[in-house]
C-alpha cells in the first residue's frame, strides 16, 4: 500500500536515490524537505505517514527535530526513520533513545528502506 513520506535530507543525491527507491519500489508519494526547519513545517501540514530523518543537516540536526516531532501534539505520532552515515552503535543508540522508531546506515540498500518502511508504518498503525 502506498504511504506519504516525507524525507528530510539536505544531500540532492540522497534525496534523489531515495525518491526514486521509495516511488520505484512501493509507489510511494515522497515529498522532500531540505533541513529541519523545512522538514518541521512540512510535517505539520502533510501529517505524512512516516519520516525519514538526516541526521547532520544545517540550521537544525535530526535530533532537535526529532526533540520537536515529539513534543508536537501534531506530529508526536508520526513514525521517524533515522537515515545516517553515522553508523557506530552509540549513534544508533543516541537515536532511538530519542524515540526514533528506526534506524538506518548510509550507504543502504532500497529493498531494505522500503521494507523498513513498510514494517514501522504497520507497526504504528497497529
Amino acid at each position: 500500500m502506498p504511504h506519504t513520506i516525507l524525507l528530510i535530507e539536505d544531500e540532492p543525491d540522497i534525496q534523489t536515490v531515495v525518491k526514486f527507491a521509495l516511488e520505484a519500489t512501493g509507489g510511494h508519494n515522497v515529498i522532500v524537505a531540505d533541513d529541519g526547519l523545512q522538514g518541521l513545517e512540512v510535517a505539520r501540514k502533510e501529517q505524512p505517514d512516516v519520516i525519514l530523518l538526516d541526521v547532520m543537516m544545517p540550521r537544525m540536526d535530526g535530533h532537535e527535530l526529532l526533540r520537536l516531532l515529539k513534543a508536537s501534539d501534531k506530529t508526536n505520532t508520526i513514525p521517524v526513520i533515522f537515515l545516517s552515515a553515522k553508523a557506530q552503535q552509540k549513534d544508533v543508540d543516541a537515536g532511538l533513545d530519542l524515540g526514533a522508531d528506526g534506524y538506518l546506515t548510509k550507504p543502504f540498500d532500497s529493498r531494505t528502506l522500503s521494507d523498513e518502511v513498510e514494517a514501522i508504518v504497520r507497526k504504528a498503525r497497529g
